[in-house]
């Protein structure tokens, strides 16, 4: 008879645990996605001014958003992956802008923007940035400027 109480006792309690963890699995709202297509040719007036000769730059790839609509701790995410193809006469010079940004709620309410992956002619690694006062809480240890670029697309 133990026994028997003890499988029903069990039993009641899973059946709780289920219907306490789907109540709360279903009240945390998906986040909404976004996909921006890239696929783009223009006059690239930046590098033209920092390599002296006329550029056209190519880039292709997608930015992807995702929007946490409760925002309480994530706000958003978003994950970048477009290459880049420069090119000046017969020259051609290929770069990349990949990583990913968010937008988080830190525990004492203070709201943080994270850049972490590679920003072509700005840095590789990861920046932190309060966005109430706009101060750097973590600058990235690599700068990357327009020089290999440069050298390439003017050989």
């Amino acid at each position: 008879m133990k026994r028997q109480r003890t499988i029903g006792l069990l039993a009641v309690l899973g059946a709780l645990l289920t219907v306490v963890l789907g109540a709360t699995g279903a009240a945390a709202q998906a986040p909404v996605k976004e996909v921006i297509p890239i696929d783009d040719e223009f006059a690239d007036e930046f590098l033209t001014e920092e390599c002296g000769v006329p550029v056209t730059t190519t880039a292709t790839g997608r930015i992807t958003i995702f929007t946490f609509p409760d925002g309480t701790v994530l706000q958003d995410l978003t994950t970048v992956n477009v290459s880049f193809v420069a090119t000046a006469g017969d020259n051609q010079a290929r770069f990349r802008d990949v990583g990913i940004d968010q937008v988080r709620v830190q525990p004492d309410g203070t709201v943080i923007s994270s850049i972490v992956g590679q920003v072509p002619f700005d840095f590789t690694g990861v920046m932190k940035i309060n966005l109430e006062t706009g101060e750097v809480i973590l600058e990235p240890h690599h700068e990357v400027d327009t020089t290999r670029v440069c050298e390439q697309l003017t050989a």
